[in-house]
């Protein structure tokens, strides 16, 4: 018996795929047709490689094979990073390369990349005109021009690294190019058409050549716009200004005509109506089409000089970062040395977890062993594709279905969710997967628990929509739990007991919604755990950073008064004020401790240094007084790991992102410059203990692989949108998976002014988009086991924007009824609770009244008011509300 050369297995959620994977590989080590020693199995992160090995473990100790599972430690089951590292090991001598090639870390990679880019010289090209590449500062984000213009080079890097880029190439920029003017559609001779705007903007200055924004004293909306409209006007006539400012053109086609009571001066509308007509021909105009051309030229050949920058960097110093164990993985497999051959006979099988997560160059790598000869067993979910941020590609995965559509072995059993759950998710499935959608049937136990339930909301929330619906879950959450009778079947012991807040997930799309659903139930007097931003602002970090800053400068007169002025301290802040107004320097037993730290500073490191000073707070043993202490604890021991990570950052790494001192002085600019580069590292741990009684927090996609007794699926309000510019990966065809890289293409779309040309290019990226939406919906709505909650915010029926919500109901077709969900004429019976009116949710007033004592309780560890009515604020009738 021999194994099949490719086997691809699609697995829905919740469909065993581990089981499945530990079961076939323990057949075929018993069989003899695979040793243990000689499996390859690759992941993509080191906890589900952990797992995977454990329960392979698992499984051949179960059929017996006790010698097997002991030789499974040789196995290769890791990451496809960690693979490819050691790949590079195993061969390096054979290719004349280190055995022990130095990694940078992530930290050290950001370092060394923007350094690349202050470096690259093709970066001053864009860099010295960021307003006339489009490049501004955004309100909603709060990111300044210089922030936007490094996301869309770092994003272009990170797609030609996942193209396999080894050298500048002007191919690179040439596909941006052609493809912008493949997807931009028909031009008129552009002179023309600046000359007929020019003249109608100069007969209109002809006749009205004064502002006409006094016309309307009384009307400030209308002094606004006509104040707006003559400086565009103006503007219009400077020489060669209407040669290349798009945005120019596109303000004059919005020039304000006649309103009901607020007439124009006769004349004026027939020739402002030739300008807006003249302007809004600004989608047949070629020039916006070359601007976002050079745009995309100037952007891929920065992005090439940084990466020459960038390499050069690395090679100095001896380092190599992730993509490039994927890349000199590749690279040493593809030579024609023989080397995969050598490979090919060291390896029983590939087994490939999560497929639909590589990106264009993993998948190359991976191909490579099963093209020659390699048994290669393939899982994956293109229903769960939810990782493009991080550059995974799930065409790809896609593709391969369809060129070996005869190697499919999908699985079609649910082993995690209750029957009642997994017959909703089906009715829904080809709802969000039209075609194509597997159903699952369900292989788990009905429970007691009512399946389904939905929060309505017929309403807008004009102010603080989030908190109000916050407030209407966390009130249902709170019954629920306050209910002996809601009971779940604990999943070790396989017995009903009470329901815990730990058996809770609450999952909303976004991490700043999620941030407001903690301070509602934290005021509603539900415990939570989330992961939350913050951690360089946290009370505890920037105590013991002060305290680290007083050990590195003892004249730092602000960290001193922080210490003796807060928590640690034996004063207050206006007594330490005075102190040093009065030209006096602090003084206390805690500054006298860290004073004498500071005075053997020279011989400690970094890491001791952290350690000690924490001691020398008793920081600790302080936090656990303190509400909320495992969190802070956990703080702490991340500031520690800093630390660590600080010390085994390579100096080149580190001098050439600025920091060239190995002392706490150095440590304590490297971590705020750190924090200021990007605030997702700026995130809270999570408590390694588990807090049974806490409902857990989660983003769709860190729930990814998870589940719960309960969920509920929140936000679902949320409008789906494209946001330019946009840079991904086209293929000109999967005819050849061999050759996938070299017809990867890169396609890049900078925003346009003319609303035609901007449809034009938003519509297949909306598309995209709402893909991506819909596989975000599945991997939230089956993360439950027993029950499944979902927000329902029937006002988005009525709006004209795609929503999640219309996604997910598919504009109507999946309806809510009094007690039942329907779809497509089958009911499935759920629990309907109004919210979002008087009768169901406290009002505003009694909201605010509640959350600040909620806050005040995390500070100074006293309870919530336990009264009946904040407590379950659905039991409030009309008018009740106002009285408490």
């Amino acid at each position: 018996m021999k194994l099949p050369p490719l086997t691809v297995i699609p697995a829905g959620a919740g469909s065993g795929k581990t089981w499945t994977l530990q079961q076939r590989l323990g057949e075929w080590v018993s069989a003899g047709l695979v040793r243990p020693e000689r499996i390859v199995a690759v992941t993509f992160t080191e906890a589900a490689a952990g797992e995977l090995r454990e329960r392979i473990r698992g499984r051949l100790v179960e059929l017996g094979r006790l010698d097997d599972a002991l030789r499974l430690d040789e196995a290769s089951i890791s990451t496809i990073h960690a693979f490819g590292q050691r790949l590079l090991t195993d061969f390096a001598f054979d290719h004349g390369a280190s055995p022990t090639p130095r990694l940078l870390n992530e930290d050290e990679k950001n370092l060394l990349v923007r350094q690349a880019i202050a470096q690259a010289q093709q970066v001053q090209s864009i860099t010295s005109d960021l307003k006339r590449h489009g490049y501004t500062y955004q309100h909603g984000t709060e990111h300044s021009a210089e922030d936007s213009f490094r996301d869309d080079i770092l994003k272009i890097i990170s797609l030609l690294r996942a193209m396999g880029w080894v050298a500048a190439d002007p191919a690179y920029a040439q596909q941006a190019v052609d493809s912008l003017a493949a997807r931009y559609g028909a031009t008129l001779d552009g002179a023309t058409l600046t000359r007929k705007l020019e003249a109608a903007v100069r007969a209109l200055l002809a006749q009205f050549p004064e502002s006409l924004a006094d016309r309307f004293p009384d009307n400030a909306t209308a002094t606004k716009a006509l104040g707006e409209n003559y400086a565009n006007l103006r503007d219009a006539t400077r020489p060669g200004r209407l040669d290349d400012d798009w945005k120019l053109w596109s303000e004059l086609a919005k020039l304000r005509g006649s309103k009901r009571g607020a007439p124009m001066p006769e004349g004026y509308d027939d020739l402002a109506q030739a300008v807006i007509e003249a302007a809004g021909d600004l989608h047949l105009h070629p020039g916006p089409l070359a601007s976002a051309q050079a745009h995309a030229r100037a952007l891929v050949d920065a992005a090439q000089d940084v990466l020459l920058q960038y390499a050069a960097n690395k090679r100095a110093a001896g380092l190599i970062d992730y993509d490039d164990m994927i890349a000199l993985a590749n690279q040493l497999l593809s030579g024609a040395d023989g080397t995969l051959d050598v490979l090919r006979g060291r390896v029983d099988c590939l087994v490939v977890d999560e497929f639909q997560d590589t990106n264009p160059l993993q998948f190359t790598l991976l191909w490579q062993l099963t093209r020659a000869g390699v048994p290669t067993l393939v899982v994956g979910d293109l229903k769960q594709a939810i990782m493009g941020f991080q550059g995974a590609d799930a065409r790809l995965f896609e593709a391969l279905q369809l060129a070996h559509a005869n190697q499919l072995e999908p699985l079609t059993s649910n082993w995690r969710s209750q029957p009642a759950v997994m017959d909703f998710v089906n009715a829904l499935g080809p709802r969000l997967f039209p075609g194509s959608y597997q159903p699952l049937a369900a292989q788990a136990p009905a429970t007691a628990l009512p399946p389904l339930e939905a929060i309505v909301f017929a309403k807008a929330e004009r102010t603080r929509p989030h908190v109000a619906r916050a407030t209407a879950v966390g009130a249902r959450l709170k019954a629920l739990l306050d209910d002996p009778g809601q009971q779940v079947i604990d999943r070790h012991l396989k017995l009903p007991r009470r329901m815990r807040g730990s058996d809770i997930a609450v999952l909303c799309r976004t991490r700043d919604v999620l941030a407001q659903y903690a301070e509602v139930f934290r005021g509603l007097g539900l415990r939570v755990q989330m992961e939350a931003g913050g951690w360089y602002g946290s009370s505890v970090v920037q105590l013991a950073l002060a305290a680290l800053a007083y050990v590195a400068n003892p004249d730092d007169r602000h960290a001193a008064l922080v210490l003796v002025s807060t928590e640690l301290g034996d004063r207050t802040l206006t007594a330490g004020l005075d102190t040093l107004m009065r030209g006096e320097p602090l003084s206390s037993p805690l500054l006298s401790r860290l004073r004498e730290l500071g005075d053997v500073a020279g011989s400690h490191t970094v890491y001791t240094l952290v350690a000690e000073t924490l001691a020398a707070l008793a920081l600790y043993d302080t936090v656990m007084r303190w509400p909320d202490a495992r969190q802070h604890r956990a703080n702490l021991l991340r500031l520690q790991a800093e630390a660590g990570e600080f010390m085994e950052a390579k100096p080149e790494a580190l001098a050439c992102g600025g920091f060239h001192g190995v002392g706490l002085p150095s440590f304590l600019a490297w971590l705020a410059a750190k924090i200021d580069r990007d605030e997702r590292v700026d995130t809270q741990p999570v408590p390694a203990v588990l807090d049974e009684h806490a409902i857990e927090l989660v983003t769709w996609h860190s729930a990814k692989g998870r589940e719960w007794p309960v969920v509920v699926v929140a936000g679902l309000e949320r409008k789906v949108d494209v946001r330019f510019p946009e840079a991904r990966l086209t293929y000109t065809d999967f005819s050849d998976l061999a050759t996938l890289v070299t017809r990867a293409e890169l396609e890049y779309t900078p925003g346009f002014d003319a609303p035609e040309t901007r449809q034009r290019f938003s519509a297949p990226l909306f598309e995209l988009a709402c893909e991506e939406e819909r596989r975000l919906l599945y991997v939230a709505i089956t993360r439950a086991r027993e029950k499944l909650i979902l927000e329902w915010p029937a006002f988005c029926a009525k709006s004209e924007s795609t929503t999640l919500f219309s996604l997910l109901t598919g504009n109507g077709a999946v309806k809510l009824e009094d007690d039942a969900f329907v779809i497509d004429g089958t009911r499935f019976p759920c629990f309907v609770q109004s919210a979002g009116t008087e009768a169901a949710t406290p009002p505003v007033q009694v909201l605010d009244e509640l959350l600040p004592f909620g806050r005040r309780a995390l500070a100074t560890g006293a309870a919530p008011p336990t009264t009946p009515d904040l407590v379950n604020p659905s039991e409030l009738k009309p008018g009740q509300a106002r009285s408490l």
